[in-house]
């Protein structure tokens, strides 16, 4: 009932669109076609007579219901909906049969008007209830009203609605052939937007949203520099030696109920993961450098959890730092989001050189986050590439207020 109730939104809608671009195309067309059909009559002086004074209702009518098509459009609570497309589809088959039977009475070119109107209806506007056949059968039947009056014969009667039976009867056919292609093509539209939703699904989980939109619309990602990153790594302290007591699976299985936790902390503080490697976990987050402290520690937590539940004893070594990055994709296959840096290289020297279960950080760290978070200063630390260099270990949420002004050290602690 909710896809048949959808279908019919999507159709009525597609009609509506379909129906104000042929009001706007026959709204600019009216004006060179009444000239081209009331001039002759007025150099005949015919045009006040009851024939013409009937085209100009006609050429009225079509006019006003062009216009009117065209308000509603303007009127978003009305717009699309089906009872408007109902309306502008009778009101048309309406002036459609006013012509043939103009045609019928007096001649000319009103059944050249019923017929292609007729089968506009059938090919172009497609209604998603079946109105239009009664429509159809309807107009037959005032077709004959002028002939039987004026003849009153049986005979001349069927002969005058020949041709436009057939035509009713091709627009019949015409129009359950439409509402089956439509029918179709709103199914295919339907699995192409699973298709896409299901690539976007795994798309966004590879990429971040602002990298994943800029490869769909631009077909590449240009890196961008930021001036104040965080970068966080976590590795499972002796996770080496415990993983050669497990077959492979069971690795796999293992890594992917920590990291399976780590990734719903993540998301949960609107931060952002790069990688794994092996049994490394990588985090940043632009300018939000408490919210990473907050990560590391519930990330802490999780492992602490699962040792309980798993009675094991792995520990989380895990280390911050915050600085110019850049972050990007490179290459055109297999890419893969990364961040680069000498602020990404110091803080996995964070990492490496801190202890199972404890939380490393960089002076820089500190600076942001000392007003929400307590530290504990190190002694200075020896970083490959950097030399001697202050560290801290996050301890917690702060409970009270910042000390007032100290010397530098106790004021960051």
């Amino acid at each position: 009932m909710a896809d048949d109730q959808a279908f019919r939104q999507w159709l009525a809608e597609k009609s509506w669109t379909q129906a104000v671009r042929y009001s706007k195309t026959v709204f600019w067309l009216m004006l060179p076609a009444a000239l081209a059909l009331d001039v002759p009559l007025v150099m005949q002086g015919t045009l006040d007579t009851a024939p013409g004074i009937w085209l100009l209702a006609w050429q009225a009518a079509v006019v006003l219901t062009c216009c009117a098509v065209l308000l509603v459009d303007r009127w978003p609570a009305v717009r699309g909906r089906e009872m408007p497309l109902y309306l502008f589809c009778t009101m048309f088959m309406v002036l459609t049969t006013w012509a043939g039977v103009r045609a019928q009475l007096v001649g000319g070119s009103g059944m050249i008007v019923f017929v292609g109107g007729s089968t506009f209806i059938a090919a172009v506007i497609c209604t998603p209830r079946p109105i239009r056949r009664p429509l159809y059968a309807l107009s037959l039947t005032v077709l004959a009203v002028p002939v039987w009056m004026m003849t009153a014969d049986a005979g001349k009667v069927f002969e005058a609605l020949v041709l436009p039976f057939c035509f009713i009867v091709l627009c019949v056919e015409l129009d359950r052939f439409t509402y089956s292609q439509h029918r179709a093509l709103y199914g295919e539209k339907l699995r192409a937007e699973t298709e896409c939703a299901r690539a976007d699904k795994v798309l966004y989980n590879v990429l971040p949203v602002r990298i994943a939109d800029a490869l769909k619309r631009d077909g590449q990602a240009h890196a961008v520099k930021f001036e104040n990153m965080g970068v966080l790594f976590a590795d499972i302290a002796g996770f080496t030696a415990y993983s050669r007591s497990l077959p492979p699976d069971a690795l796999v299985l293992v890594l992917n109920q920590i990291f399976s936790a780590f990734d719903a902390l993540v998301d949960r503080h609107g931060l952002e993961k790069i990688k794994t490697i092996g049994d490394a976990y990588m985090v940043t987050s632009h300018q939000r450098i408490p919210a990473l402290c907050d990560l590391a520690i519930d990330m802490r937590e999780a492992m602490e959890r699962y040792n309980q539940a798993n009675g094991t004893s792995l520990g989380m070594r895990i280390g911050i730092h915050a600085g110019p990055a850049v972050a990007g994709v490179i290459g055109v296959k297999r890419f893969l989001y990364d961040v680069w840096g000498d602020t990404v290289n110091v803080a996995s020297r964070m990492e490496g050189s801190g202890e199972p279960g404890a939380i490393q950080v960089t002076e820089a760290v500190v600076r942001q986050a000392r007003e929400r978070f307590r530290f504990e200063a190190r002694a200075p630390v020896e970083i490959k590439g950097r030399g001697p260099m202050r560290t801290w270990w996050l301890l917690g949420p702060r409970t009270g207020p910042l000390p007032a002004q100290q010397p530098e050290a106790a004021v960051l602690a």
